[in-house]
């Protein structure tokens, strides 16, 4: 799965997958090929048992991601009758239906279809002096799909003000309305990181995959169906091995040897 050269960096560090989006001289700009192997990598990653996490970050200091190259060429924004999906909305369902915790490492300016990028994010930590923003309106076109990514991250007046005006915010606004985790200074941001994945490496690997799907499952449902679905849920999950061995763990003070079961 590892990839060292090219526009989309894949790094394998034990149970925990790097993306990196390399194309720091553009700010990390997409294109459709970006979008893609990234949707072909996330579906790959959702399948192996052994991943615990994975990190989507952009390469430099500058920028996390600038949003769509729009250069002519390989842009997010051709037409193509024949495509019956866009590469971003394809993202999206590859990153919807898996169930490993996804961190955004959020390195500098993070801009319209990086703010996708960004919604997508289970968790973020962002350095200190990264901006937000979504500028569409300015050029002629409107946040349509990141809308999707980002309508229950960012509260609605705000959401409307940022895409009708296209003014940016800064990382501790971001913070400040809940998008972030954390905010630290550039040179604090890897052991950040780190700090959070050490968190989810210490958790069992079967409650996150199974807790992220049920939390992504109850959007959308009435009361009754959320109680009747949580439930049955709960059930499940208790009769897991690693269930059984976090309540011995817990009983033994010791820490739990996971099995991911």
């Amino acid at each position: 799965m590892n990839s060292s050269d090219g526009e989309l960096l894949v790094e394998r560090r034990e149970a925990v997958l790097w993306l990196t989006l390399n194309r720091p001289e553009r700010r990390n700009a997409l294109t459709d090929a970006v979008l893609l192997q990234m949707a072909h990598v996330v579906r790959e990653a959702g399948t192996d048992p052994s991943l615990r996490a994975i990190v989507l970050t952009g390469a430099g200091e500058q920028a996390f991601c600038a949003g769509a190259d729009l250069t002519p060429g390989d842009t997010p924004f051709q037409s193509d009758p024949a495509r019956l999906t866009l590469p971003l909305a394809d993202l999206a369902r590859a990153v919807h239906g898996c169930h490993v915790p996804l961190v955004g490492r959020i390195n500098g300016v993070c801009m319209a279809g990086g703010m996708g990028l960004f919604g997508l994010c289970d968790l973020a930590v962002a350095a200190d002096h990264a901006r937000f923003g979504l500028p569409e309106v300015r050029i002629g076109l409107f946040p349509m799909q990141v809308l999707t990514m980002l309508r229950d991250l960012i509260p609605p007046r705000r959401l409307n003000e940022m895409c009708m005006t296209g003014r940016p915010i800064d990382a501790p606004t971001a913070l400040s309305l809940g998008l972030l985790n954390r905010v630290v200074p550039a040179a604090e941001l890897d052991a950040a990181v780190d700090m959070l994945l050490d968190d989810l490496l210490a958790a069992s690997p079967i409650a996150l995959r199974r807790g992220k799907y049920a939390m992504r499952a109850v959007q959308g449902m009435g009361f009754h169906q959320m109680v009747a679905f949580t439930e049955s849920n709960i059930g499940a999950m208790i009769q897991t091995r690693d269930a059984r061995e976090g309540l011995a763990a817990f009983n033994e003070r010791r820490r739990p040897s996971w099995v991911g079961c």
